[in-house]
């Protein structure tokens, strides 16, 4: 049994070597965890993803207290994203070719992406009830303004199943293939949205706001469609959620990249609005 590293969720994950030689992947939780919801809504999705874009989900067991997920072992690595690194063209090219794999939504019964926005839309009024400084006090208006709940439900709606959490750590990369991993947060909307998750990611491993547009609009088709408005509005919203969840939330590793999360966005804003550009904060 090999245990692999990363996330920011408990739990147990493993590579399991079967007695017939196979190898199986799994991941589990209490039952009674918080995060199981998590763990079952992964288990929900997994059965109806196309081969190739997710390891396929063998079976999901609750006994003992606990509920496990068995998956196809991929032999895979995280993938690296920087300027130039050798899996980015590979990670572009998967971004890409989601939009046109999960549309029609193959999940049947997937809830639309208007609940996380929902939950993700309105933080930078309350950032600014509690008191704002710098840069962010600077356009707090404008921030709050962008912010809008209803603008970005209207811009999201569609009939793609999304990620919800595009990130290299949610990906593996094997034999020049990319496949996304960690569905827990699936959802029905706008082809374009999980481009826009993925952006402020390109940003944190190096690439300007400027680049990582570009690079976007390369390789994605959805994101040469998507809507100005609606992704000024994602961009806000996603923005002042991370900046909430740093101020509110825990510290440690998951605080610390909240806060770098926050200064990619207010540095894509910038460049969306044109904007001064946010001094780079140090975490």
């Amino acid at each position: 049994m090999d245990y692999p590293s990363g996330g920011f969720t408990p739990g147990i994950a493993a590579r399991l070597r079967l007695a017939d030689g196979g190898r199986v992947f799994i991941k589990g939780v209490p039952a009674e965890d918080r995060t199981a919801g998590m763990y079952r809504a992964e288990a929900a999705v997994g059965p109806h993803l196309p081969s190739g874009v997710a390891p396929a989900l063998l079976w999901t067991v609750e006994t003992g207290g606990w509920l496990v997920l068995g998956f196809e072992d991929v032999d895979g690595t995280t993938p690296e994203i920087a300027p130039g690194s050798a899996g980015l063209g590979a990670v572009l090219a998967t971004v890409g070719e989601l939009g046109g794999l999960l549309t029609p939504c193959p999940a049947g019964q997937t809830g639309p992406f208007s609940v996380l926005a929902g939950t993700l839309a309105g933080c930078w009024e309350r950032l600014a009830e509690g008191g704002l400084d710098g840069w962010d006090q600077e356009h707090a208006p404008e921030l709050v303004a962008l912010d809008d709940p209803a603008a970005l439900v209207r811009a999201t709606e569609g009939d793609t199943l999304l990620h919800c959490d595009l990130r290299a750590d949610n990906m593996l990369l094997s034999d020049g293939r990319v496949r996304v991993i960690d569905w827990s947060w699936f959802a029905r909307g706008a082809a374009w949205v999980d481009a826009a998750f993925f952006l402020p990611q390109l940003m944190l491993a190096g690439h300007a706001a400027a680049s990582a547009e570009h690079l976007l609009a390369e390789q994605v088709p959805a994101w040469r469609e998507a809507p100005e408005d609606g992704v000024l509005a994602f961009a806000a919203a996603i923005t002042g959620y991370w900046a909430w969840q740093q101020r509110t939330g825990p510290g440690g590793a998951l605080g610390a990249y909240r806060g770098r999360a926050a200064a990619a966005g207010r540095e894509w804003i910038a460049h969306r609005t044109g904007w001064n550009t946010p001094v780079p904060v140090t975490l």
